[in-house]
């Protein structure tokens, strides 16, 4: 038996006192190469006093980890919070600058320090740890997983340079080689080292879509930096000037305020590194659950399952609050897999469910539906359980019972409605939803995703899209129409021209068309699969056969499958809130029946047949989303963190030049002209106060005084990209319009503005 070092309760305090202090020294400092040292600082102190403070001893080093870093992002956002409005009292007009942040957060962990020295007098054991110990394939994973990262920085930085997609595409073929070597000595590693891989292979997806530009490049994360500047110009959070729920998360006001301070980095440091670590450590929870209920094996690919998922590869780096909501809502559902549910579980629960609250309105939003949908299929299941066993005794009360889900209610309700008054737009949306009940099978009501990625949904027509738009864009006068009719866009493809491997594969009748045909019928996959496990673990509960999940878990399965099919049904919904993305995270808890089928599936299989199909899978998954088989084959649209082309490098890529652009754009045009530009997001997120805001750049939609903003898209590739019906469309640009008619007042290599 290994040694256990015994540390007695006097050093552990003396040693969380001691971390403390280093962490002061650290921010002082402000030497970079200690900078990572101080994030992990303030990362991992407070979350480990507070679990000492709260007595709970977690059964893994992994889940101790991911705890501590969940509830010591929530400590940053609690610390920042209060400076916010208690340091004004003392006439501090700038609160969340170093000084405030910096005493608000020395109160709040040492208050946890303190008092954990004063309850919690246990001794802590500690293994005793030797070079040795560790197996060769443990040193072999933990190295080589550390290059995965590095390659996704460098494959970013090389395509923001005008370079091409070669090290960004080895990265990821070099990632698939390290899946395969997981999978097949996954008995060898420790569920730590497996956990830790996971976290690194979402990071690695993660930082190759939102490195990509020197600026915020992304939708949603374009208005969340907008949020943020407002705060940081500041000095001072004040939802008050911005009624707009993107001001209500403290995940992407506070938080990236408080790092930018304490470790001395710039807002897009924040957004394009720290946040995306954040949303990394998800999987790696995922994976954490999933070993709870499944072999390894399996726990690794429901895992990759999840990273492989489109919205987490395509969007998840756009999406910051989402992501450190959903750590939050992960971490509070690995607590309701614990089976002694002690009051101090309880507690942690409530914490985590606050940090979701605090972080994100949708994902509150869902959470509380979900824990009353949850409860309400307890209470029937429940009953049809105990009918014919009423010797069945009392049960242990649970997180999922119907005083949580008042406490998130409570929660979500005072934030949203009382505290920052931002739930206007839910109540709109609801009434909406009623009201539109008679038209529940109107395709004209659904969001994209809906229509095009959902079960028995048909698709919207590229052709209909264009003409409706065309037809809402010819406004004004007759003559201006039936000029401008002259230079109509016309539909137009951002695939990739066929490679010499794609034209061979043509030549054998393999059409690269079908990396199309399989990226949108994988999310239909795996709902099948959702459906199909949630009804397969609940017939074996209500078949009373051997216990496959828990009965807590097949309540919360159920609800999250019947949401999800009141919001395809209900329109209003489901185009205010993508299906894609509650799909998402429901997919955190939903990935355990899929498992569990898939495992149940392949149980009369020989072992080396069920790892070689497990591993083939999910490499194959892995290459086919992160736009690998795109890369070799063309003939499709790429990924934007392969290419600098295509829907989402048009939409949303943000160059040096649009920033200076728009600069000049403020300084020069009158206040109140009618400016036109396909993102204005671009200037808003860096001012938030910039006072142009009119999309429509055709020759149809703008006037003939208008100012009109050409970016990137249309000045070099000559296409304009546009989301219309929640739906994106590509067209052609007619820039041969604009010179001959508008003078050409300003412009660089890849914008111009014309008046």
């Amino acid at each position: 038996m290994k040694q256990l070092w015994e540390i007695s309760s006097r050093k552990v305090a003396a040693g969380l006192v001691g971390w403390l202090v280093l962490t002061n020294v650290l921010i002082w400092l402000n030497w970079w190469p200690l900078k990572v040292v101080l994030f992990l600082c303030l990362s991992f102190l407070p979350g480990t006093a507070l679990l000492r403070l709260m007595r709970i001893a977690l059964r893994s080093f992994s889940a101790r980890v991911l705890y501590s870093f969940g509830l010591s992002l929530l400590v940053l956002m609690l610390s920042g919070l209060a400076a916010n409005y208690i340091l004004p009292l003392f006439g501090v007009d700038r609160p969340l600058e170093l000084p405030g942040v910096l005493t608000m957060w020395n109160i709040m962990s040492g208050a946890i320090i303190l008092a954990s020295a004063f309850t919690n007098h246990a001794v802590v054991y500690v293994q005793k740890w030797a070079a040795k110990d560790v197996s060769w394939p443990a040193s072999l994973v933990a190295g080589a997983s550390i290059l995965l990262p590095v390659g996704a920085v460098l494959g970013a930085f090389r395509l923001n340079n005008g370079g091409d997609a070669l090290v960004a595409t080895l990265t990821l073929g070099y990632a698939s080689l390290l899946i395969v070597c997981v999978f097949l000595l996954r008995r060898r590693l420790s569920d730590g080292l497996l956990a830790w891989f996971v976290f690194v292979m979402g990071l690695t997806v993660l930082l190759m879509t939102s490195l990509r530009g020197w600026d915020i490049v992304g939708h949603d994360i374009q208005r969340e930096f907008r949020v943020y500047t407002q705060t940081h110009l500041l000095g001072f959070w004040d939802v008050g000037m911005n009624r707009d729920p993107y001001n209500a998360c403290l995940s992407i006001t506070i938080l990236p305020q408080v790092f930018s301070q304490l470790l001395h980095v710039s807002g897009l440091v924040v957004f394009k590194v720290i946040l995306q670590i954040v949303f990394a450590a998800c999987p790696a929870v995922v994976f954490i659950l999933l070993r709870q209920y499944a072999p390894k094996l399996g726990a690794l690919v429901g895992s990759m399952l999840f990273i492989c998922y489109p919205t987490f590869v395509n969007d998840s780096a756009m999406l910051t609050r989402q992501g450190v909501a959903y750590l939050f809502f992960a971490l509070a559902l690995v607590v309701i897999s614990n089976r002694a549910q002690k009051k101090r579980y309880k507690l942690l629960f409530s914490l985590c469910a606050l940090g979701a609250v605090l972080s994100h309105y949708s994902t509150a939003y869902m959470f509380v539906a979900l824990f009353a949908a949850a409860v309400v299929c307890k209470l029937v299941l429940g009953w049809w359980r105990n009918r014919a066993d009423k010797t069945s005794g009392r049960r242990t009360r649970t997180v999922l019972s119907l005083p949580f889900a008042v406490l998130l209610l409570i929660m979500t309700f005072v934030w949203y409605t009382q505290i920052t008054a931002t739930s206007g737009g839910l109540g709109t949306t609801l009434a909406k939803s009623v009201t539109s009940i008679p038209e529940l099978f109107s395709d004209e009501n659904k969001s994209a995703d809906t229509s095009t990625a959902l079960l028995f949904a048909s698709n919207k027509s590229q052709v209909d899209l264009y003409s409706s738009y065309i037809s809402k864009s010819h406004h004004g006068k007759t003559s201006k129409v039936a000029k401008a009719l002259q230079y109509m866009p016309g539909l137009a493809s951002d695939s990739m021209p066929p490679t010499r491997l794609g034209k061979k594969a043509m030549s054998v009748g393999i059409n690269p068309s079908l990396i199309n045909v399989l990226r949108q019928n994988f999310a239909k996959v795996l709902q099948a699969l959702a459906l199909i496990g949630v009804l397969y673990v609940t017939y074996r509960m209500l078949r009373r056969k051997p216990d496959t999940l828990d009965f807590d878990f097949i309540c919360l399965n159920l609800a999250g499958i019947a949401l999800l099919i009141l919001m395809v049904l209900l329109p209003v919904l489901s185009i205010n809130y993508g299906v894609l993305r509650a799909f998402q995270q429901i997919l955190i808890f939903l990935i355990l029946p899929i498992t569990l089928l898939l495992i149940r599936a392949g149980q009369r299989l020989w072992l080396w047949l069920n790892t070689l199909i497990a591993t083939a899978g999910t490499v194959m998954l892995f290459l086919l989303f992160t736009g690998v088989f795109a890369q070799m084959l063309g003939g499709v649209s790429p990924a934007l963190s392969t290419s600098n082309s295509g829907l989402y490098h048009g939409l949303y890529y943000s160059s040096v030049a649009d920033a200076r652009s728009f600069v000049w754009l403020k300084g020069h045009v009158p206040e109140g002209s009618d400016v036109r530009a396909a993102n204005f997001n671009r200037a808003f997120m860096h001012d938030p106060d910039y006072p142009f805001s009119e999309p429509g750049i055709l020759p149809s939609q703008a006037d003939a005084d208008s100012f009109v903003y050409l970016d990137y898209a249309q000045v070099q590739t000559q296409r304009m990209y546009a989301y219309y019906d929640s739906s994106p469309i590509t067209m052609t640009f007619p820039l041969d319009y604009f010179d001959p008619a508008k003078n050409r007042i300003y412009s660089t290599a890849s914008t111009r503005i014309y008046r």
